[in-house]
């Protein structure tokens, strides 16, 4: 299947998605550009307390069939969506659903940073692992196990998604959706690798 055939079918299924509008294919020129805007904004980021990485962005970059969305509200992302690292280790990470925030609430080894984001406090001494730059923050792809490709012809790895940067947000809405900037609309960047 020719790259534009796969494209249609492709878009379609993600707008199949509750909480996906508009899609379009990632021009092949601007991949170097996103990855220049994460890499800056990676520099910049300390999320209060620590560095944030977007590996997610990186895994979505590697596909060979890259998409930009709008999402809008009613997208799940799913879980998790910010994981805090101490090496290749996850310390901490994002938890939505309400029965393991009441499980986890009631260990010892467990600190909840913020109401959904717990840090497991027996492998990490926190804060000073993340004052010393020995953990960091990653903001990790997804599989978009939603996301159902209904032709035979196109045969393609899982689809990923990713959750770019405020800058690269902003750049994508420019790029590729009229500077559109309506409240409660974000970019996602899908990733799927043809076999």
């Amino acid at each position: 299947m020719d790259k534009k055939a796969a494209d249609a079918v492709v878009i379609s299924a993600l707008k199949n998605a509750k909480g996906i509008g508009e899609a379009r294919p990632l021009l092949f020129e601007d991949r170097q550009k996103i990855m220049d805007i994460e890499l800056d904004a990676e520099n910049r980021s300390l999320m209060g307390l620590g560095k944030v990485v977007n590996t997610g962005i990186r895994d979505v970059m590697e596909c060979h069939l890259i998409y930009v969305a709008l999402s809008n509200m009613d997208f799940d992302w799913g879980c998790p969506t910010l994981v805090l690292k101490k090496g290749q280790e996850v310390v901490g990470e994002e938890v939505r659903d309400e029965e393991v925030i009441v499980r986890l609430s009631n260990q010892k080894n467990v600190w909840f940073m913020h109401k959904n984001f717990v840090v497991y406090k027996d492998k990490i001494s926190f804060p000073q692992d993340i004052m010393k730059k020995i953990c960091h923050f990653e903001i990790p792809s997804l599989p978009a196990q939603w996301c159902i490709v209904e032709d035979e012809r196109l045969q393609c790895y899982p689809i990923i998604y990713a959750n770019p940067s405020t800058p690269s947000d902003v750049f994508l809405k420019n790029q590729y959706f009229s500077g559109l900037d309506e409240r409660g609309l974000g970019t996602i960047l899908f990733g799927a690798k043809q076999s």
